[in-house]
């Protein structure tokens, strides 16, 4: 954590369409990660509540640079980050001026309007508190990153080294403003973006396949369906259709043994061969369609 000036990085909104959509499970991922972090931080800022505040997520964005500031030039920030045990997956989370002024205020009993920005050095026990929320909400970051894809992180006092020497595209950024406040309180959350790709990715390969609603293939279970058994089919002339009479036989392409084409709603389901059945002819199922005939 620091509170040292910094610049503010380029950002730029995520492209699904160009080169971004190798990073489309991972900002899918930080998408639903930061909405479920946004309700998680009024348990660890319960003072949102006084002042009828709300954390709001903002679209995900890349970082144009290297850099992971997240504030004006000038600016005092303060930030705390996550890291893997092997340091290849991490997580930042910035307070701008204004959030830090929030907390302070908040934590301290405030319930007026925040008067402004912090725009000091902070001292020992301002630095203490904001410490001890702010833990809280990377514990809560921490917890989110892991119900979405898995990764473990906890949280460490310096920017991890791959967080520094990260490259454009490498960073996917958050901002999530503090609605209901005249000044513009922000919570920056940037992560790996590459170590939360293959994560997401290797995720979403071990869940099991989407189980619908039981309610709902119990309603279609009552759903009529035709069932037609086809005895043959044959081509003939118009003119020999026009000729047919009561009583006259049409020979089918069909042997007396041969397998029937049972259709379900159109579609080929089974095969049968007709049989006698309480004095009504009848089909027996040998098969379904594609499998082989299993003999008597």
């Amino acid at each position: 954590m620091n509170d040292r000036p910094s610049t503010r990085p380029a950002v730029r909104r995520v492209d699904l369409t160009g080169k971004d959509r190798q990073l489309r499970s991972a900002i899918q991922a930080v998408t639903r990660i930061v909405a479920a972090f946004a309700r998680a931080s009024r348990r660890s800022m319960p003072f949102l509540a006084r002042y009828r505040a709300t954390v709001v997520p903002g679209a995900v964005e890349s970082l144009g640079s290297a850099t992971e500031a997240a504030s004006t030039p000038g600016e005092i920030v303060f930030r705390m980050s996550l890291a893997s045990a092997d340091g290849s997956a991490w997580s930042t989370l910035t307070l701008n001026a204004e959030a830090i002024a929030l907390v302070l205020e908040g934590a301290l009993g405030g319930r007026g309007t925040i008067s402004g920005p912090v725009d000091s050095e902070l001292t020992v026990a301002q630095r203490a508190l904001l410490s001890r929320i702010v833990s809280s909400l990377v514990t809560d970051l921490a917890a989110c990153i892991f119900a979405e894809v898995g990764i473990t992180m906890v949280a460490t006092e310096e920017i991890p080294a791959a967080a520094q020497t990260a490259r454009a595209g490498e960073v996917l950024r958050v901002e999530c403003a503090v609605e209901g406040l005249s000044i513009p309180a922000l919570l920056i959350v940037a992560v790996s973006a590459q170590a939360l790709e293959t994560a997401a990715r290797e995720q979403q390969a071990d869940e099991p396949p989407v189980q619908g609603d039981p309610r709902m293939a119990e309603a279609l279970g009552g759903v009529p369906m035709a069932l037609v058994a086809e005895l043959g089919r044959v081509t003939m002339g118009l003119r020999s259709i026009m000729a047919l009479r009561v009583g006259d036989v049409v020979r089918l392409p069909t042997a007396t043994d041969d397998l029937l084409h049972v259709r379900v709603g159109g579609v080929e389901k089974f095969s049968a061969v007709p049989v006698v059945s309480r004095g009504q002819l009848a089909i027996e199922i040998r098969a379904r369609a594609g499998e082989p005939r299993h003999e008597d």
